[in-house]
């Protein structure tokens, strides 16, 4: 079964479409939690229950330069774990085939180096720590899947919206929205700071442009790798 993994339920539902037209039976959406460690966990749990023909992680990835279009979708090249410089690759017939649907549908795409942090990365000297490592986007979960597929011999691959730049600060309140965020967050983060207001708005219409973006890939890409045969060890 096609496996597609998620940190936080909202970026999750970037993958319902497609999982409706491909079926149920032929792909499974996993909602992590945010960060390594749980990555990790839900990994190894998910190859030890269930029969995964190939996993894509998706979400969005916080930018490392300020000259990626934003949003586009990035698929990496290779993975960086901060934590020990460790670097994975995801299986290349996978990413060729998810570039070819992209290309197809003319929806733009770019390669990336990719590094997965154990914090997030709200400012800019945070970001330039990670971009160090020669990384353009930052996430927090992909090392630890692509790990644990590859000892399993399972095909990875990431597939990444890119929301804000190196040098975009990212306040406290972002991290508390759940998907879209409402007139209610945005006017509860003005109101604790009223200088954000501008800052909040502009984030809010980014992440809503980032989905949307990632949405329209995932509801190519996930009909067309998911197995032929519906998986029956639900």
């Amino acid at each position: 079964m096609l496996t597609i993994t998620a940190a936080l339920p909202w970026e999750a539902q970037a993958a319902r479409a497609g999982q409706a037209i491909a079926g149920r039976g032929r792909v499974r959406i996993l909602t992590t939690g945010v960060g390594p460690d749980r990555a990790r966990d839900a990994a190894e749990e998910a190859i030890e229950r269930h029969q995964l023909s190939h996993v894509i992680s998706i979400g969005v990835a916080g930018g490392l330069t300020n000259t990626l279009r934003r949003p586009s979708i990035t698929l990496p090249t290779s993975i960086i774990r901060q934590t020990d410089g460790a670097t994975f690759q995801p299986d290349d017939q996978l990413r060729k085939q998810a570039i070819r649907l992209l290309n197809r549908a003319d929806i733009f795409w770019q390669s990336v180096t990719s590094i997965t942090t154990p914090d997030i990365l709200f400012t800019r000297p945070e970001k330039k720590a990670a971009a160090d490592s020669g990384a353009e986007i930052v996430q927090m979960e992909d090392a630890e899947w692509a790990e644990a597929c590859a000892e399993a011999d399972i095909p990875f691959v990431s597939v990444r919206v890119v929301m804000d730049a190196l040098d975009d600060d990212i306040p406290n309140e972002v991290v508390q929205w759940r998907g879209k965020p409402s007139a209610v967050d945005i006017a509860v983060g003005a109101f604790r700071r009223p200088r954000l207001l501008p800052e909040l708005i502009s984030l809010g219409l980014q992440r809503q442009s980032a989905m949307q973006e990632l949405e329209r890939a995932m509801t190519l890409i996930i009909p067309a790798l998911a197995p032929d045969q519906p998986d029956s060890d639900e």
